[in-house]
């Protein structure tokens, strides 16, 4: 959680004011079971399950005008062609990755189908606007006096 927070502190001190910061992410979708969070946690990307919001890390880290757009029919559409393009290319890819490695990367683009199509996995686009206001006190790197 740290580590994203300093990134998008770091994204907003390179911004002009008013720039614009725009990215995807996969998510865990609010409202899930412990159990279903665990789950969502081991198929997904390192790092998706955030005890968080990314509109309140936005925030936190100097970010107004948040944008949100639900972009999980897309990532689930991308999902399906990259599986089926892996399993009409197999014989190809296995002289290049071996069975071992053709088998893991088929078992686990069908782990992600399932787990997006069973609601455990979404992906957002998120935007949001560096604010004009330069911001002082703890940890600010100038003040109204320099």
């Amino acid at each position: 959680l740290r580590r994203k927070l300093s990134v998008l502190r770091a994204s907003r001190r390179v911004l002009r004011p008013g720039g614009r910061l725009a990215f995807h992410t996969i998510e865990v979708p609010p409202g899930l079971s412990a159990a279903k969070r665990r789950r969502a946690s081991l198929i997904g990307p390192p790092g998706v399950a955030v005890r968080t919001t990314y509109p309140s890390l936005l925030r936190s880290a100097g970010f107004i005008e948040i944008d949100e757009v639900d972009v999980t029919t897309e990532y689930l559409a991308t999902h399906r062609r990259w599986l089926a393009a892996t399993l009409r290319h197999e014989e190809g890819l296995r002289s290049v990755l071996g069975d071992d490695g053709v088998h893991e990367g088929i078992e686990r683009r069908r782990r992600t189908v399932d787990a997006i199509e069973g609601g455990l996995l979404s992906r957002t686009l998120y935007s949001a606007t560096r604010s004009h206001r330069l911001r002082y006190g703890r940890g600010a790197r100038s003040s109204p006096n320099r």
